[in-house]
């Protein structure tokens, strides 16, 4: 019986019926080490290497997991024994690392190309152990595979059918090294690219936008260090390629058509298409981007016929540029061009406007991931979490003392913690307007660091100053959808509810997977617009609607509901025991006393 050892993306071993063979994870690395060198390997060198640490304890280890993988495979020899060394039965064993059985070249470059996008042993390769080492330097081996193959295929042949795979070769190439002169020029705008994502064909030629050529000569960028890294970013497809074949969608494409006319770029390192949709898919994003070093993510959501992009600078989580495009296929068809050129303008444009900023966290990248965390931390709205995230954000400025988005983040947290608390610590409130004042005087174009100055002030009663500094969040960013959100919430507090809700609507479609907050606001909005059963609908959209208790219980008091609103009481309590109502009142601002009673009339027919 033969086996075949996958060890590009998900590591496995089958067997000649491709069944995959339930063996220890580690005795799939072991067997790849063993296929990579083709020679035998003492014992001793093969226990030190997977398990560093007291000799007889690898040794154990070792006998142990080849008794296990010698078991699940029936006995067939996968592992010669010659003495004290072992070597891989070839006679036995195949292995996608033999990268040389394919005849026709562009059948190489096909399957060169797979090795690289799906990475070999994922799982490894990120530390110091000599194991991690090898593994990058089999990264870096098959890499140079694809790129010699790349070369020699490109000096054969410029037809339709091999364009596409040298381009998604030279997209690769390029995510690795962005200052690979010799293979970019597959990307410039004589290189059409007759094929997008999801297997949809794309007549309109993928290039370069003229603006990127223009904003990349020296009179108009500030000269850069030669060691300097362009800043790295990701495109993120709407969908993943499954979806996008089912729906018949041509999003993905025109994001992989953008994504490679972008690598023509030297201002910019692109994550490649087969990394971002890794990315899309996952639960866990900010952790990707922040291993993957990147500063910028255009995010996309497909919405009907619909495609909203929006540019986001990651070390501030600032939204920088936002649009939307229609994507009707015979529009498409003719202005993929003209949205292609319009996205790439917009990108550089605001790349180089932050270019100082770049340099500053490529050089000091552990502030920023610490930064990120905090973000994360924040998508809950409960008291461990927010001060969770505070920690963080402290790490980052013991990281980054003058990091203006990581005081902002601390302003925000003591806020938050402020709302949850509802114990009106006028401290809190204090120390979180100073953080946001420090975020400004270091970064007067942070439009984060206004808003949560403008979010202290509110609950401090500072109602116009709270405006105010709003206001200025929005003139600096105005797609930055938290800001219309923040913004949206102090109208509701100035008296002003209608503004408020246009806005926050405005924000949940800039962003439509919306936070709890921007839900609640809306609810609140809808509250003193008298419309409780649309305020209902809003807590229900939320994830977790506990925060927003006395609200729904206001509200099916209002609608005659005292069932209803007696059960949201009870929740409160449970959370709150020492709600006090007229504590309450007195803590919450309102321009309008009318507002201060409507409230109060609802929570006093819920029964607090």
């Amino acid at each position: 019986m033969t086996f075949t050892l996958a060890t590009f993306g998900n590591c496995c071993l089958e067997d000649a019926a491709g069944k995959a063979v339930p063996v220890p994870a580690l005795s799939l690395v072991m067997l790849a080490y063993l296929y990579d060198l083709g020679r035998p390997v003492t014992r001793r060198e093969l226990a030190s290497l997977f398990w560093p640490g007291p000799r007889e304890a690898a040794a154990t280890n070792l006998r142990s997991t080849l008794r296990r993988l010698a078991r699940a495979t029936s006995s067939n020899a996968l592992v010669n024994s010659e003495g004290s060394s072992l070597s891989i039965n070839s006679d036995v064993l195949r292995c996608d690392l033999d990268l040389k059985t394919q005849t026709s070249p562009l059948e190489r470059l096909q399957t060169a190309i797979h090795a690289v996008a799906r990475q070999f042993l994922p799982s490894y390769g990120e530390g110091a152990s000599a194991l991690d080492i090898w593994v990058r330097d089999v990264r870096v081996r098959l890499a140079g595979h694809l790129r010699s193959e790349y070369l020699a295929l490109r000096a054969q042949s410029t037809s339709d059918s091999v364009r596409s795979e040298l381009t998604r070769a030279a997209v690769l190439l390029l995510e690795r090294d962005p200052h690979d002169d010799e293979v970019r020029k597959a990307l410039l705008p004589d290189s059409d690219y007759t094929q997008g994502s999801g297997g949809i064909a794309t007549s309109a030629p993928c290039r370069v936008s003229p603006h990127i050529a223009a904003a990349e000569s020296d009179q108009q960028r500030p000269e850069l260090p030669a060691h300097h890294t362009p800043p790295r970013i990701a495109l993120l497809p709407p969908e993943t390629s499954h979806e996008a074949q089912r729906r018949g969608s041509i999003a993905n494409a025109l994001i992989e058509d953008l994504t490679i006319a972008m690598c023509a770029s030297k201002s910019v390192s692109v994550v490649a298409p087969y990394t971002s949709e890794r990315i899309r898919a996952s639960k866990d994003k900010a952790a990707i981007l922040a291993h993957h070093s990147v500063l910028y993510a255009l995010d996309t959501r497909r919405s009907d016929d619909r495609l909203f992009v929006q540019l986001i600078y990651m070390p501030t989580d600032e939204i920088v540029w936002a649009s939307r495009f229609q994507l009707d296929p015979l529009a498409i068809s003719h202005g993929k061009a003209s949205i292609s050129d319009a996205i790439q303008r917009a990108i550089i444009d605001r790349i180089n406007e932050r270019r100082s900023l770049v340099s500053s966290f490529d050089e000091r990248p552990a502030p920023y991931f610490a930064y990120l965390k905090g973000l994360q931390a924040l998508s809950s709205l409960n008291l461990p979490a927010v001060r969770k995230a505070r920690r963080y954000f402290k790490n980052a400025l013991d990281g980054e003392g003058g990091f203006a988005a990581a005081l902002a983040g601390v302003s925000r947290t003591l806020t938050m913690e402020w709302l949850l608390t509802a114990r009106n610590d006028p401290e809190l409130l204090h120390h979180a307007e100073r953080h946001a004042r420090a975020a400004i005087k270091e970064n007067c174009q942070l439009a984060g660091a206004f808003k949560e100055l403008g979010v202290s002030q509110l609950y401090m009663g500072k109602i116009d100053e709270s405006l105010h500094a709003l206001g200025e969040a929005e003139a600096i960013s105005p797609h930055y959808a938290d800001v219309l959100y923040s913004h949206a919430d102090t109208l509701v507090h100035a008296s002003d509810p209608r503004s408020a809700l246009a806005k926050i609507e405005s924000a949940i479609e800039l962003n439509p997977l919306s936070p709890d907050a921007y839900f609640w606001t809306a609810a609140g909005a809808s509250y003193f617009l008298g419309d409780y059963q649309q305020a209902l609908g809003y807590i229900g959209r939320m994830h977790d609607s506990n925060p927003a208790s006395r609200l729904a219980a206001a509200s099916w008091a209002m609608l005659g509901e005292s069932a209803k609103a007696r059960a949201c009481r009870v929740r409160v309590l449970k959370n709150n025991p020492d709600f006090d109502l007229e504590r309450w009142l007195k803590m919450i601002p309102h321009k309008e006393r009318w507002q201060t009673e409507l409230y109060r009339e609802g929570l006093v027919k819920a029964g607090f």
